[in-house]
């Protein structure tokens, strides 16, 4: 192969378990995106016999199949929005899903009846993110009507979510969305609701958001949400609010192999727009990857990869398909060698937060686009 994607099977134990113990609540592990770009499949046979994992959250019906094909024991959430078509399959299958608005519940209810099963839903009430979710006096207002107006309709869960608790070190914001939050609950009284509010960040940060269903996201494949979010975790810690050392491990690897070694004379160029010019005699290695692959082209002439544990600069642009790393300074490296592009190699890392500084984005799109193709290898 020449590039496929390592998946470490202990390293994600290792932090769905720390937060299972954080939160000593359900578990939802969160596996839209391909399990973030970890890809679905090899994430799911390594979760499917965990015990500690009391749900699956994905972004659509057809993430929500392809999790019941692999681990048909456990709960689905679907998180993402489904049009009519997608509602029927979502109801036959048993799936839960969310309900941002009045008009959906109706649909929900009325296709339910049609197809005489139940609909199980978790209402997203909007807290101010702006995104899907219906206003707190709406839901509270539902709750209130006796008998409950939507027949075939069975409200198993109710949740919110953060718009700026990642992004910063001041959590004045979400302390105000967790008000609006928890007034609408002292408005409602249904017992076994399961409420949840709790995403990667808060869950590391604030006890006070686990509730009944602690989500896991981006952490439980080994990052911190943010730069913040550390920080924030670090000035917490000074002053005695956690009681217990959080380590995340990274669960992905990816790897390649040299494609070509070869040498360019002094001015010589390199890649696309001959954007970089050699200044000495210069041992390049071509790498067999690019931004087909998801190796972003932002990062052509910044970024690094490792060789034979030696950091080596990428020079040029990246292409579609292959790039361009400066070896010089590294001996004995040959076509076939392999290039680490994330991850560790003797004293060296390189990680999803390193190519995510670089590219002017976040940890989550680096790994979330790395290409389905590549092949993922579970160790």
């Amino acid at each position: 192969m020449k590039t496929y994607i390592e998946i470490s099977r202990d390293n994600l134990v290792h932090n769905l378990n720390l937060f299972k113990r954080l939160g000593n609540k359900k578990l939802m592990f969160v596996v839209k995106a391909d399990a973030y770009g970890h890809g679905l499949k090899e994430i799911l046979s390594i979760t499917k016999d965990l015990p500690i994992i009391d749900y699956y959250a994905v972004d659509s019906v057809t993430e929500a199949l392809q999790v019941k094909q692999v681990d048909g024991n456990k709960k689905i959430l679907v998180l993402g929005w489904s049009d009519k078509e997608e509602l029927e399959t979502l109801l036959i299958n048993g799936f839960e899903t969310i309900a941002p608005s009045l008009d959906f519940l109706k649909d929900a209810a009325k296709l339910a009846g049609k197809l005489k099963v139940k609909a199980y839903i978790h209402l997203k009430i909007e807290t101010g993110t702006g995104r899907m979710g219906m206003a707190p006096a709406l839901a509270a207002d539902m709750f209130n009507v006796s008998p409950f107006p939507y027949p075939n309709i069975r409200v198993v869960g109710i949740y919110s979510h953060f718009a700026n608790i990642e992004d910063t070190t001041d959590h004045s914001y979400a302390q105000r969305q967790l008000e609006i939050f928890n007034n609408l609950l002292a408005k409602i009284n249904v017992p076994g609701l399961l409420r949840h509010f709790s995403c990667s960040a808060s869950s590391l940060l604030f006890p006070e958001t686990y509730f009944d269903i602690v989500r896991v996201g981006i952490s439980g494949y080994g990052y911190w949400p943010s730069k913040q979010t550390y920080i924030s975790y670090i000035e917490q810690n000074k002053n005695g609010k956690h009681l217990h050392k959080i380590e995340l491990k990274p669960v992905l690897s990816w790897y390649a192999k040299a494609a070509q070694v070869k040498t360019l004379e002094t001015g010589d160029p390199i890649g696309y727009g001959l954007s970089y010019r050699t200044f000495n005699k210069t041992k390049i290695l071509v790498a067999p990857v690019g931004y087909y692959d998801g190796y972003d082209r932002k990062l052509s002439n910044i970024s690094t990869i490792i060789v034979n544990g030696v950091k080596a600069p990428v020079r040029g642009r990246i292409c579609m398909d292959m790039f361009m790393a400066e070896v010089t300074h590294i001996k004995n490296i040959k076509a076939g060698d392999r290039i680490t592009l994330i991850g560790r190699e003797g004293n060296e890392v390189i990680d999803a937060d390193d190519l995510a500084e670089l590219a002017g984005t976040i940890n989550y799109e680096i790994l979330a686009r790395l290409n389905p193709l590549i092949p993922r290898i579970v160790g």
